[in-house]
């Protein structure tokens, strides 16, 4: 080999080799990173929100802080330990096979469809529509007033001559004898009864659920049959009856409200599933179960 052929390999041989070092001084520099406003870090590519370690920092006790930068430096980097735990558990393929990461996945994809729904407020004239569609679930029970009659027995535990008494009155009463003229023949209640409009509820606090039941079933003017109560034997007369009653949408506006909202939430996760099952591949070993054959 001759003289310039040797120098020349040399020559080469130094600028691979000082490219080869440059490149390796280079590839182990880091260049900065612009982050976007807003953003305290990134892991592998996954950004960690300034804001969620902000408000972390500002809702913990003040007696476990430090300094503001070394809590916020904490709390920075739980969250970083945090992400990286997250980002293995995926790829680990934990959210195929853990039951758990899963229902915590769903319900993270729930709360994220209410919060979105949520950001909105809904208008006066979306509220009244929808107040207009369910006004009777928030109507007022039925009220009624009642008038007892009470058949104690004198040869308790002996009910046969109570029981006599009380059908003869509710016989009576039946054959549209006045009540004024039939109350004269029964005893004293063993407690005072209500005398004014009650609510269902609250003849079943005094008569039990069974008579309030039956009351509610019934019009003005009939009586129900005779049951043990006490040491004797208990009719009620139903005088009269107010029908429930549909109140203002002002006098239950927050309750309206509460209920609109879930509702504008189910459907923005129903529209959300709908649209999901459009786009999706979804194959069945059998016949699809008709809930999802109907989607």
């Amino acid at each position: 080999m001759s003289d310039s052929l040797r120098r020349a390999c040399l020559v080469a041989a130094v600028i691979l080799g000082c490219a080869f070092s440059a490149f390796q001084i280079l590839h182990d520099v880091r260049a900065p990173i612009r982050f976007l406003p807003g953003t305290a870090a990134r892991v592998n590519g996954r950004s960690i929100n300034a804001d969620s370690v902000n408000r972390t920092v500002a809702g913990m006790d003040a007696r476990d802080r430090r300094s503001e930068s070394a809590t916020r430096h904490d709390v920075l980097s739980r969250m970083i330990d945090e992400e990286l735990l997250v980002q293995h558990a995926l790829d680990s393929g934990a959210a195929e096979t853990s039951p758990e990461v899963r229902a915590a996945l769903v319900r993270s994809a729930i709360t994220r469809v209410n919060a979105e729904a949520a950001a909105g407020p809904i208008s006066g004239h979306e509220l009244e529509e929808y107040f207009k569609a369910h006004s009777s679930q928030y109507a007022t029970s039925s009220r009624l007033e009642v008038t007892p009659l009470y058949f104690q027995s004198q040869t308790f535990p002996d009910l046969t001559a109570a029981q006599s008494r009380a059908e003869a009155a509710r016989a009576q009463l039946n054959a549209g004898i006045p009540i004024n003229q039939v109350i004269d023949k029964a005893d004293r209640l063993p407690f005072i009864p209500p005398g004014q409009l009650v609510t269902v509820r609250t003849l079943a606090n005094y008569f039990g659920p069974v008579n309030a039941q039956l009351l509610e079933q019934m019009t003005p003017g009939q009586t129900t049959a005779p049951a043990p109560l006490g040491h004797g034997i208990l009719i009620i007369y139903l005088n009269r009856k107010a029908p429930p009653q549909i109140p203002s949408l002002a006098s239950v506006h927050e309750l309206v409200l509460a209920d609109a909202m879930r509702e504008r939430q189910e459907q923005a996760l129903e529209d959300l599933l709908t649209s999901l099952h459009k786009s999706a591949r979804i194959e069945f070993a059998d016949s699809p179960p008709p809930a999802t054959a109907a989607r």
